[in-house]
């Protein structure tokens, strides 16, 4: 049996064959360890020379470390290299996915022996057991158990469908890229997965679509594992499968079915074409690559997903309200969102969870973006009965942080003429000349504040009030001065609206009441705070008692800390009566999530079953922005000891 010492000592000699001196940096870097580590290794490799006879190690300083050894002692040496060289022994850094690999690719009720697994590792009994632990740990996030029987080893105890979202999302997230084509070579030994490949991109081509490549992978596995393991069925429930023959995405993944079966000689199950579509919506369905298809396939979205249609509009429409910005009006956004939300539904419905790396990053710097789309989760439950996760809205908030960037660079602007159309022109000409920020400009009489133009301008310019919030007053826009005034007095609004004073406006007084703003407040968790929360709410009435168990679940699947120190949790609408905002600040910041301190907590009990609910909500939302990114405002939050004198500075 090989040793741990023969195949370090092997991994030296590979590298000092060639004669040449290697300095110990040089080797730490190449094996992946310390200095330390590898003058350890040097000894060994030297004491097994001496043993055998084959030579011996020098060195000198400053310049390295080489081997000295005759021809003949060098051919037993490259023999031993052979035998137990590098190429044999797994890194440290890969183990866990060996393990995994070679656990996949048991057979059912199949078992891999501990003392096997040691050997091919080169590791002690303790070492492999605490690495099976971290294993196991991988392993029941996919839904599978590891079981370690007296008889048969280490075994896998899953359910079909979690086995093979398992093996997709180890070969799309696990193996490095470098090794993927060589384990799945293995993994799928005798299976043509060339054949495969053509497969999928000659149907690609045949529908006018194009694949990620995460997602043209994803096809490949689900594809592959359904030939190899045709005695082992996926399940599918008959309502989800009547739901998703409904979806373009169903007949793309019917038709690969019915290809691949022709060249395999097998007949694709219902069940395993229903579950190749909801794979391939759970990853995102595909970028439609020629523009003669686009209005297509947008009439069979709009055909089938009526009720996520329904929901993007009504985001967009109160984002635009809380942001004020005329997003709803952005078709470039409504059509990313669709897509998008798509497959964000699909993932949270089928439980795959989407980890977003930027999230941290999101909330800081896009923190009035993300504060608003806070509203899209009460949004997401009342259309689709699920619970947005945090990690998914950021990926929400950055489609629309990119509509907002794109707008804020440029203005639509509104002529209002109360002189001759060609004047008007003359006039817009020498408007778009001198500032370049107005991208467009429409001349509109005074009585046409219906026209969409109007609505969805930025600016309405005009020689008198008009009594429009948009408006800039010029006498005299032929002058120099007056283009000047024009660009003075758009810099004041855009200074204006960055420094507006925050304060809620009389529409939210209904939301907040001195008996539920407690200052200064001490609990030992967020759980004992959400409870005393939704225990004063209940006792006004304004809530049942499912409130509570309703946010605590929204806290264990997402974190509700918005950034600047302040969270905003909240619980399923269907158990509040009345919206309500409980607004609490904490003596000492509590650790919200596990990585955030908060010490300022709004707790809304939301309700938007009627549209004035919903718009007070929505103005809610937007006046809340500038308050959090006000700091005297927050010094004054976090400093106040007295509730009615703080509810007065609210609606100051």
């Amino acid at each position: 049996m090989r040793t741990r010492e023969e195949c370090d000592a092997a991994q030296v000699l590979e590298i000092l064959l060639p004669g040449n001196p290697v300095t110990v940096s040089a080797l730490a870097a190449q094996l992946g360890l310390t200095d330390k580590q590898v003058r350890t290794r040097l000894r060994q490799a030297g004491d097994l020379l001496e043993v055998n006879g084959w030579g011996e190690i020098a060195s000198k300083p400053r310049v390295g470390s080489w081997l000295e050894s005759d021809e003949p002692h060098l051919a037993d040496i490259r023999s031993f290299v052979r035998e137990f060289g590098s190429q044999t022994v797994i890194p440290l850094s890969q183990r866990e996915s060996h393990v995994l690999f070679r656990l996949f690719s048991l057979k059912k009720r199949e078992g891999l022996s501990p003392g096997r697994l040691a050997e091919e590792l080169y590791v002690s009994q303790p070492t492999l057991t605490r690495l099976m632990n971290s294993v196991g740990q991988q392993l029941e996030t996919w839904n599978i158990s590891l079981l370690n029987d007296r008889r048969a080893g280490y075994i896998l105890q899953y359910e079909e469908n979690d086995y093979r979202k398992a093996v997709s999302q180890f070969f799309l997230g696990t193996v490095q890229d470098q090794e993927r084509e060589r384990l799945l070579g293995q993994f799928f030994q005798g299976l043509d997965l060339a054949w495969l490949r053509r497969i999928i991109v000659r149907q690609e081509h045949e529908w006018h679509l194009h694949f990620s490549d995460q997602v043209f992978l994803e096809v490949l596995l689900v594809l592959a594992l359904a030939i190899q393991r045709q005695d082992h069925p996926v399940t599918v429930r008959t309502e989800d499968a009547r739901m998703l023959e409904r979806y373009n995405d169903y007949l793309f993944a019917k038709a690969i079915c019915q290809e691949a079966g022709q060249m395999f000689g097998m007949v694709f199950s219902e069940e395993e074409i229903c579950f190749l579509t909801m794979r391939i919506m759970c990853a995102g369905f595909v970028r439609i690559s020629q523009p003669d298809q686009i209005q297509e396939t947008w009439d069979v979205i709009r055909e089938y997903d009526s009720n996520l249609l329904a929901f993007v509009d009504e985001v967009l429409s109160s984002m635009a309200a809380i942001l004020d910005c005329a997003l709803d009006t952005d078709q470039n956004l409504r059509n990313s969102l669709i897509l998008h939300l798509r497959s964000t539904v699909f993932r949270l419905r089928h439980g795959q969870r989407r980890s977003n790396e930027l999230l941290q990053y999101i909330k800081t710097e896009y923190s009035r973006v993300y504060t608003a789309s806070w509203i899209i989760s009460m949004l997401f439950e009342k259309y689709f009965d699920l619970q947005i996760t945090d990690d998914e809205l950021g990926y929400i908030v950055l489609l629309i942080q990119s509509a907002l960037e794109r707008r804020n660079t440029e203005y639509n602007a509104v002529i209002l003429a109360d002189f001759a159309r060609s004047f008007g022109e003359l006039v817009s000409q020498r408007i778009i000349r001198y500032i370049p920020e107005i991208r467009r400009i429409d001349i509109l009489s005074r009585y046409e504040t219906d026209n969409p133009h109007y609505r969805e301008a930025d600016l309405i310019i005009t020689r008198t009030s008009c009594n429009d919030p948009r408006e800039v007053i010029i006498d005299n826009l032929l002058s120099e001065q007056g283009v000047a005034e024009l660009k003075a007095q758009i810099r004041r609004k855009e200074k204006s609206a960055a420094s507006q004073s925050p304060a809620f406006s009389v529409e939210c007084t209904s939301l907040f009441s001195p008996d539920l703003i407690f200052l200064q407040q001490k609990f030992s968790d967020k759980e004992t705070l959400l409870k005393f929360a939704t225990t004063w709410l209940e006792e006004k009435g304004y809530c049942s008692s499912g409130l509570y168990q309703s946010a605590l679940n929204r806290e264990k699947l997402t974190s509700t800390s918005i950034g600047g120190s302040v969270a905003f949790p909240h619980g399923d609408p269907e158990f509040v009566n009345e919206s309500h905002v409980a607004l609490m600040t904490l003596a000492e910041p509590m650790l919200w999530d596990g990585e955030e301190m908060v010490d300022v907590v709004f707790f809304a009990a939301f309700n938007m079953n009627s549209r004035e609910e919903r718009h007070r909500i929505e103005t809610f939302y937007k006046e809340l922005i500038p308050c959090m990114a006000d700091g005297r405002f927050m010094k004054l939050l976090r400093s106040s000891r007295d509730s009615i004198s703080l509810y007065k500075e609210l609606f100051r």
